[in-house]
Order: C-alpha cells, then sequence, then structure tokens
C-alpha cells in the first residue's frame, strides 16, 4: 500500500507541475508572439457577444480586457506558485534534518514566510521560505546546546532585522561585491555538503552503508540529468520519490523520516497543525543575558545572510522583469522579512529569507504576482495536512542526495573560473562600466574572494562576508591612492 500510495503521489506531481509549465509556457508564447487580431476582421457574433457583456456590466469594453488579463494573471500566478511549492518540498524537509527538528517545522516555515512576505509589501515575485543560508548557523547552535535556543535566536535576528529595516539599511547590501557573494556561496556549499556525512556515517552502523549510498547517487544523478530531457516537473521532486520508491521495491534497509522521528509526527490532519512555543521559558529565556550572549553570534550570522540574500532575490526579480522596484520596496521587503520570522518562530520554526532559486522559477514559470507566493504557501499547507503520511515515507539517504545537490549548486564555480581567468587576462574581462581593469584589482577581487570563501567555511558565515568587503575596499582604496601619487592611472598598473 504504501508503494502504490508514493505511485500515486509521483503521478499527481507529475501531471499538476506538467500542466503548470505547459500552460506557463503557451501563455507566455502567445503574449510574447501571437499578432494582435486585426481591428476589421473581427466575428459579428463574437463581437456582439463582447458588446452585449460590456452593457451588462456597465464598464468599458478596455476595461473588460483589463479585467480578462488580470484573470489570466492570477491563474498564472496559481499555477507558478504551486510548481514552486513542489520544487521546495524536499528542501524544507532537508532543512529541518540539518537543524535537528521535526521534518514538518520546515514546511511551517515555508508557509508563513511565503504568505506573510506578499501581504506586507515585498518585493512581487519575489518566493520567500525556509533557506539553507539561514539554518547553517542556526544548526551550529542547535547540535551544540540543543533546539531549545533555536526559538530566541531566531526572534533576536528577527528583531535586528526589523531594526535594519526601520534605519532605512537596506542599501548596504550593494556594497556585497560579486566576489565576495561568490566566496560567501563556496563556504555555504562546502558546509552543506559535510553536513550530510551524519546520514551515511548512521548508515554505516546500520550496516547499509553501500545502500545509502546507492540510492543518494541516484536521487542526485536525477536531479542534476533530468532538466536536460524536460523540466515540467521539478527534479528534485522526482529524484526524492524515485530513489524513495526504489529502495522500498528492494527492500533496502534505509532509515525513512518515520522511523526516525516521534510517533504521530507524520500523522497529518489537524494534529499536524503548529502551535505556539512556550512562551514562559522564551519569557525567560529573553531576561536571561546569558542566554541572549549564547544566540547572539548566530542570530548575528542569521540576521546579515537573510538580509542579503532576499535584497539580491528582488533584483534578480528586476533584471528579469526589467521592472524596477519603487525605492522603499527594499525596506519594505526587509519589515516583511522581520515580521515572518517573528511569527515563524512564535510558531517553533525557524523562519527564512527570501530565495533566488525559487523565485528564478516562479518568474520562469509564469508567476511574477503577489498571488503567486500565496499560492505557493497555501500548496505548502496542504502537503502537511493531507499527505504527511506519504512524507514521512521519504528514505533519508534520498533526502542526502537532495541537500548534496543543493551543496553543489550552491558553489559559485563560474564566478570562481572567472575570477581566476580574468586575473591571467584582465583585458578580455571588463568592469561593470565597461572600462578596463588593471591585473593589480583583479588580483585584490581574486583574493577577496578567496577569503571570504576560507572564513565562511572554517568561520563564521557573517564574517566571511563583513571581512571580504573590508579586504575589497580597503585595499582597492590603497592601490588607487598609490597610483595617484605617481601621477599614474588605475588601469596601468
Amino acid at each position: 500500500m504504501k508503494l502504490f500510495n508514493l505511485q500515486l503521489v509521483l503521478l499527481y506531481a507529475c501531471q499538476i507541475s506538467a500542466f503548470t509549465t505547459h500552460v506557463g509556457h503557451r501563455a507566455s508564447v502567445r503574449a510574447k508572439l501571437a499578432p494582435p487580431p486585426p481591428p476589421l476582421h473581427f466575428s459579428p457574433t463574437l463581437t456582439r457577444q463582447h458588446v452585449s457583456a460590456v452593457r451588462m456590466v456597465g464598464v468599458p469594453a478596455d476595461t473588460a480586457s483589463a479585467q480578462t488579463a488580470d484573470k489570466s494573471s492570477l491563474v498564472q500566478d496559481m499555477l507558478a506558485g504551486l510548481t514552486v511549492a513542489f520544487s521546495l518540498l524536499s528542501k524544507a524537509i532537508a532543512c529541518s534534518a540539518i537543524v535537528g527538528v521535526n521534518p514538518l517545522v520546515g514546511l511551517w516555515s515555508s508557509v508563513v514566510m511565503g504568505l506573510t512576505a506578499p501581504l506586507l509589501g515585498a518585493r512581487e515575485g519575489v518566493i520567500s521560505g525556509t533557506a539553507a543560508v539561514v539554518v547553517v548557523p542556526l544548526s551550529a547552535l542547535t547540535q551544540t546546546y540543543g533546539v531549545e535556543y533555536m526559538t530566541l535566536c531566531i526572534l533576536v535576528a528577527a528583531v535586528m532585522q526589523g531594526l535594519f529595516g526601520m534605519f532605512r539599511l537596506a542599501k548596504t547590501a550593494d556594497l556585497v561585491s560579486e566576489q565576495v557573494l561568490s566566496g560567501f556561496l563556496n563556504g555555504l556549499g562546502l558546509i552543506l555538503l559535510l553536513s550530510q556525512a551524519s546520514v551515511f556515517k548512521a548508515a554505516a552502523t546500520a550496516g547499509a552503508l553501500i545502500p545509502a549510498v546507492s540510492m543518494s547517487s541516484l536521487c542526485f544523478a536525477i536531479v542534476q540529468l533530468l532538466p536536460r530531457f524536460t523540466k515540467a516537473v521539478p527534479s528534485s521532486l522526482v529524484g526524492l520519490i524515485v530513489a524513495t520508491y526504489l529502495g522500498a521495491a528492494l527492500k533496502l534497509p534505509l532509515a525513512t523520516l518515520a522511523s526516525s522521528a516521534a510517533e504521530g509526527t507524520f500523522s497529518g490532519g489537524l494534529s499536524a497543525l503548529p502551535s505556539l512555543v512556550d512562551l514562559g521559558l522564551l519569557q525567560n529565556q529573553l531576561k536571561s543575558p546569558a542566554a541572549l550572549k549564547l544566540v547572539l553570534p548566530a542570530a548575528i550570522s542569521i540576521m546579515i545572510i537573510a538580509l542579503v540574500e532576499t535584497l539580491l532575490a528582488g533584483k534578480v526579480v528586476d533584471d528579469m522583469t526589467g521592472k524596477q522596484q519603487e525605492e522603499d520596496v527594499p525596506t519594505r521587503s526587509v519589515l516583511a522579512m522581520s515580521s515572518g520570522n517573528i511569527l515563524s518562530s512564535l510558531l517553533g520554526g525557524f523562519g527564512g529569507c527570501g530565495l533566488i532559486p525559487q523565485t528564478v522559477l516562479n518568474l520562469k514559470s509564469g508567476g511574477g504576482g503577489a498571488f503567486s507566493s500565496i499560492s505557493y504557501a497555501v500548496a505548502m499547507g496542504l502537503f502537511v495536512v493531507a499527505f504527511a503520511p506519504l512524507v514521512g515515507q521519504i528514505s533519508q539517504a534520498a533526502l542526502a542526495g537532495i541537500m548534496v545537490t543543493v551543496a553543489y549548486d550552491t558553489v559559485a564555480w563560474s564566478s570562481s573560473a572567472k575570477a581566476i581567468k580574468a586575473v591571467l587576462n584582465p583585458s578580455k574581462y571588463p568592469g561593470n562600466d565597461g572600462k578596463s581593469v588593471s591585473r593589480s584589482e583583479r588580483v585584490i577581487d581574486l583574493l577577496a574572494l578567496g577569503i571570504s570563501s576560507w572564513i565562511c567555511y572554517f568561520g563564521n558565515l557573517a564574517v566571511g562576508i563583513v571581512a571580504g568587503v573590508g579586504f575589497q575596499r580597503g585595499a582597492l582604496s590603497i592601490l588607487r591612492r598609490l597610483v595617484s601619487k605617481d601621477g599614474g592611472k588605475i588601469e596601468a598598473v
């Protein structure tokens, strides 16, 4: 019966996602390629019906057309949100495993972030939810001191994010250069990769290392290769279900989410709904200087990292749509993220931030309005309430394959290679303004990438970002002063 249920879920996911992509793609193609109908060749019957309808509702014809377009846009947003929900399902569960909490916590965190962001005025088109960049510093805290400090940590980070937004400091994210951002991603990718070692250690202890590695590798291969043939369904979801189904069909001794969770965790229904945290415990922690001092380093890291990714996700929407956001939108996005994290923490979640990969998927699937984020959040909530028993059957080895894929995709391979090539041949890599950049400047860029990568991996993610920005800007300033004293130009160095 479990295998049959998994087949139904896979079939359902494939049909819904295929329909989503097909409709979104056809609507986009029609909007871009189809020429407008000749005004002198309307069907008389259609014209009379159209005029009648307009007269009945008492609105002009152009207003009726605008209303039709709005309805079409809402449908595209809804379908795009459903696609995003499928793509984020496995990642939200994996993030819960990294933190060491109930797998449903990550799903509800995504639901809360996905609902609050558009309702509180965040950048339209940006998808907010559970993020690996948030759970990595959080997991360092929970693994050392336990999950009882998770709520306090997220709450402190959210308050600092709110202060950041109230003082309108969102534009400071522009200080983070491409090289520093690449270094941060490199360090984060390596941390995510090593975080999965515990899954394989547990499998080795149980005598199931080879099956675990096999199913994890299968999942990784599907996620990487399937998009080359079709994008009708999220490859991560297909990889997760296929690896889980095959492992169960072959009766491999693989641990599942349900086998390692408390009884009743995946029973579904109203019992799966989140509940308020122990407010008495939280109040005592807020009054304790020792507890605040304990969570502050992780909270600062989460605050900085979440701010950077959320604001960058807004820039991605600007670049892909060609529409510049209003001046106060970044500030509203930060305040919306802060509010979402506060609410998520009080419901026992670990919040999140804007997600660049899911934002790109949303736009490519035909979304872009606020309703696409709401649709995705509602779909995630239905997954928890209606399909929790099936979620519990997911193999931990398959989930590890998803996170290995996330780690691989997180590393900035292209940008890192570009930084090295720019040092070897700077003439082929001009600056953003089109002007040539000296080899000395490119060396500083590469060093900034290396420093931020090193500190983010071996030290602290937030410190790595700050150190990379400080070194790069300081070194470039010194270089320009040296060249200026010699009466030369920076390009000549």
